[in-house]
């Protein structure tokens, strides 16, 4: 029996709303294409849009995705083939105020361009969309991008956010030489159509780090707004320190090398934010993976894994190439005792704790090494002096000259140090967001005390995040150490430990508010740690589209929008 024999027909399926939705005079409804787990979905209703319909080809997403937003009715339904048998067409959904989706991002990545050509699928048949007549119906409705298209033609929605991959910039046919780069006729032909449909749009280039996310994740959103509406203010402005100037300014998102052919666009590489004053390059606050990983489980001690026998003969317990792997990190970070690495060859790069996570994706490909010490669970005293005067030092070492510019700050187990206006944490607190240039030395303090009185219980003791009792002349206060484990280089490569990122890292890590050790979020999700993974690992930033959302619904939401009524019972 063939492979298309054995795939299950199914039909497209309503679900409709398991909760009661509740209208005011005021509340904007949102349809969301592509829904998996809700990024979008999520992030307009923080934004105070009601999504009143999603849908999604895939069950398990639906059903994630109706747990958690249960006011919205749902279809499980291919929105892209009209001859599949489970189709559903996107302009038989309802209308909306503001339509979402995150466009597919698998065919418009660059690994994937050159099967999708030589496949005929998805995104890359159009061979001449200028001309509307040499375009088949099969090859403009097998692109996901022209669901949207699609359905704004149909309902005419006031607003429409699109999230993607900046690759999808090069949808269009080979360029002629390449095997990988589309020339980007699709793409321009694809927003020439909302123009005509009386559309302006605005093309974003986000890192969802800068936004509260432990993700570096560079995403592409696409704005349309119908012409009879102004265009809402949608330029980035994260509030940077500018060494230059001594003074925290709003940062300008700017161009550094403008749009590659492949369409990629990526932070530090085609844009960076600089000051507004000096125009000198700052670096906005940003969210380290630590606030994202479990650190009462470090994994298990390389030593004591099975000995395997490779197909290449190697004898270990990891393959050869992840063996190098791990011995490469341990290098570049040899003075650190614990880092995130790439688990497989071609995906992410090894970062720092203190650093936001790769892009995570489908797989879960990203593991944590470490010395496997108590470090986590004894207190410990971070100290950071801004790299720009000088590098974080151990307890052992003088402290550097100090000047007004400098920024130095003390906090307790392992939690970096912040600039004015922020509050140190303990181990078992959630750190606030942080700049990549202030990354922490290790002391070896946990908490001080006086040593007053004969009982030993006369004055309480503090931790380090505390101020200093008053001094006086006589020599009273104590400090109390628990020493940190060694760095990486310090300890043989079989004591050391390792594990891969669990599910619910993963989903903390990409932003969703999943359980998390004794905490309790307000996401809901089960299923197979594959399954999680890919879930979270394809959905949007939340907190993006929190943001974008906000300013859309501050275009639609004023007096005059609320109709005549008002004005009469002014």
């Amino acid at each position: 029996m063939s492979a298309v024999s054995k795939k299950k027909t199914r039909t497209a399926t309503h679900r409709p709303a398991t909760r009661r939705r509740n209208f005011r005079h005021d509340e904007y409804v949102a349809v969301d294409l592509f829904s998996g787990f809700g990024g979008l979905t999520e992030g307009i209703r923080r934004a105070g849009f009601t999504t009143i319909m999603a849908a999604n080809h895939n069950e398990y997403k639906v059903q994630v995705h109706e747990a958690n937003h249960s006011y919205a009715e749902h279809w499980i339904a291919d929105l892209v083939d009209p001859e599949a048998s489970d189709y559903h067409s996107v302009r038989e959904l309802p209308a909306a105020d503001l339509l979402v989706a995150g466009v597919s991002c698998v065919n418009h990545s660059q690994a994937n361009t050159e099967k999708a050509y030589d496949h005929g699928l998805t995104l890359f048949g159009m061979h001449d969309p200028d001309y509307e007549a040499r375009v088949t119906r099969s090859e403009r409705d097998r692109a996901t991008a022209n669901c949207v298209l699609h359905y704004a033609q149909t309902h005419r929605p006031r607003m429409i956010l699109v999230e993607c991959t900046t690759e999808l910039q090069s949808w269009g046919p080979l360029r002629p030489g390449s095997k990988k780069i589309g020339d980007g006729s699709t793409y321009r032909w694809w927003l020439k159509q909302f123009d005509l449909l009386d559309y302006n749009h605005k093309v974003l280039f986000l890192n969802s780090q800068f936004f509260g996310v432990p993700q570096s994740r560079n995403r592409g959103y696409w704005v349309f707004v119908h012409k009879s509406l102004p265009m809402p203010d949608l330029e980035h402005r994260p509030v940077s320190r500018c060494h230059r100037c001594d003074k925290d300014v709003e940062a300008v998102w700017t161009w550094r090398t403008g749009i590659p052919p492949t369409g990629k666009v990526a932070y530090g590489e085609q844009y960076e934010y600089r000051c507004p004053f000096c125009r000198t390059a700052v670096v906005p606050p940003m969210t380290p993976s630590i606030t994202a990983l479990d650190l009462s489980d470090l994994g298990t001690r390389i030593g004591d894994r099975p000995i395997k026998t490779f197909k290449d003969g190697h004898r270990g317990p990891f393959a050869a190439s992840t063996t190098a792997r791990i011995e490469r990190c341990r290098q570049k970070f040899a003075d650190f005792p614990a880092i995130l690495m790439p688990a497989k060859g071609v995906h992410g790069s090894e970062r720092l704790l203190l650093q936001p996570l790769a892009t995570q994706t489908s797989q879960q490909e990203t593991a944590l090494l470490s010395t496997g010490q108590a470090l986590w669970d004894e207190p410990a005293l971070a100290l950071a002096v801004d790299n720009y005067q000088g590098a974080p030092r151990g307890a052992g070492e003088p402290l550097p000259t100090q000047v007004g510019s400098e920024t130095l700050a003390v906090v307790s187990s392992g939690v970096i140090p912040y600039r004015k206006h922020t509050v140190p944490a303990v181990h078992a607190e959630p750190m606030s967001t942080f700049t990549s240039e202030q990354i922490p030395g290790l002391l070896t303090a946990a908490g001080w005390f006086k040593q007053n009185g004969s009982t030993g219980t006369e004055t309480a003791a503090h931790p380090v995040t505390d101020p200093l009792g008053t001094l006086t002349s006589r020599d009273t206060t104590a400090l109390l150490a628990a020493a940190w484990g060694p760095a990486l280089s310090q300890m043989p490569f079989e004591e050391c430990f390792y594990r891969m990122m669990a599910a619910h890292e993963i989903g903390r890590g990409c932003g969703f508010d999943v359980d998390f050790r004794d905490y309790r979020g307000t996401f809901t999700v089960w299923g197979t740690a594959r399954d999680q993974v890919d879930g979270f690992g394809n959905a949007v930033s939340p907190q993006v589209g929190t943001w974008i959302g906000e300013r859309l619904r501050a275009v639609i939401h004023t007096p005059q929008d609320r109709g005549p009524e008002l004005e009469v019972a002014a």
